[in-house]
């Protein structure tokens, strides 16, 4: 059976009259010439910005034979290719991927050819960037995506990132604060941002898990919290995995607070969110960090950087602190997995988990009482 020919189309610039040139490309699909227009010279001044922006339309045009051409496949039409099939779907994760892939892997590697991608280089360019390790490690295991994905489209035999080398690992300790810092710093918050980390630090939530809360997702009856949602930049989407959306103790002096933040409230309907803007919207997380709980940590003299996760590293720490059983600490901090070692424990019974939800919150609370 005769193998079809590449086809690298034909790409060519049109003139217009009215308005600036335009980029033309042509191909064939089914036996037809098909046109199709990339962009105006505005936006792609030279012939190679056009051919970037065309290379993942050639890789879908070839899909049925990608070996004839994947000397000429470049990370950056991998890249483009796997924006528009396989991005995830998730809000946060997208936004992730492409903050990752626009920043730093198509600057650094898109124009370099697939096969020209080599082990070494990108672990020595991993290790020059000024980043945290864990995001390092984010970076490589989507390189290492984004080449299985190549693998699975035909375009290569081998992974070249399954050999490249990246730790996970902290270079320091999470930061975490005192309680009676804790104390401190809500003095210095006006409402409803009070409430908001008060729940983000006496139950140890992730802040688009704050933003999300609904007055349904909280059952007064059994005092439990439900996390069925989560919030970024307003946009509603899943909880991040199956273990967050189990049920979290609620304490009844955190219950009480609660209660008053819904008195003072305009939105209380079950399907309203908890902590609604004034367009009855979810409040966006990077707003209120800057706005409020950065100059309430200055206030409260508080050293160091403080932003959402301090408050849930703060809880694990307590939870540490104070003795209680690991298998309980993931279970309130709701984390899918745990090493080898703390999964040894026996499932935590639900009164183990309260009475040691109700040691943090005392802890947290006791200064403000005092």
């Amino acid at each position: 059976m005769k193998t079809r020919r590449y086809q690298y189309g034909d790409l060519r610039l049109r003139k217009r009259k009215n308005g600036p040139d335009v980029w033309q490309f042509r191909y064939f699909e089914n036996g037809r010439r098909k046109s199709v227009l990339i962009g105006t010279v505005t936006k792609l001044p030279t012939k190679a910005d056009a051919i970037k922006s065309i290379e993942h339309r050639r890789m879908e045009i070839n899909s049925d034979n990608p070996q004839q051409g994947f000397h000429v496949v470049t990370v950056q039409g991998l890249a483009e290719r796997y924006k528009g099939e396989e991005l995830p779907s998730r809000y946060s994760t997208r936004v992730s991927y492409l903050s990752f892939l626009n920043g730093y892997i198509i600057p650094r590697w898109g124009a370099v050819r697939l096969e020209a991608v080599r082990p070494l280089e990108v672990e020595a360019w991993l290790r020059q960037l000024s980043l945290a390790n864990k995001t390092k490690s984010h970076i490589r295991g989507l390189m290492h995506v984004l080449f299985q994905c190549a693998r699975r489209w035909g375009y290569v035999q081998e992974n070249p990132i399954e050999l490249v080398r990246q730790s996970a690992r902290r270079s320091a300790a999470p930061r975490v604060i005192t309680a009676a810092q804790f104390c401190a710093l809500l003095s210095h918050l006006k409402e409803p941002y009070r409430t908001m980390v008060l729940l983000a630090g006496c139950l140890g939530l992730r802040a688009s898990e704050v933003t999300g809360l609904q007055w349904r997702d909280v059952d007064w009856d059994e005092l439990s919290i439900f996390i069925r949602r989560s919030v970024v930049h307003g946009r509603e989407g899943e909880a991040k995995t199956e273990a967050s959306e189990k049920p979290i103790p609620l304490d009844p002096d955190l219950a009480t607070e609660i209660l008053k933040h819904r008195e003072r409230s305009v939105y209380i309907q079950p399907t309203d969110f908890i902590f609604a803007g004034d367009s009855g919207k979810p409040r966006w997380q990077e707003s209120i960090l800057a706005d409020h709980i950065k100059p309430a940590a200055e206030a409260a003299k508080i050293q160091g950087k403080v932003g959402w996760h301090t408050f849930r590293h703060t809880y694990s720490s307590l939870l540490r602190d104070l003795g209680t059983d690991v298998k309980v600490q993931q279970e309130l901090l709701r984390h899918a997995d745990i090493s080898t070692t703390m999964n040894i424990y026996t499932q935590a019974v639900s009164e183990k988990k309260r009475k040691a939800a109700r040691k943090a919150v005392k802890a947290l609370l006791k200064p403000i009482r005092n």
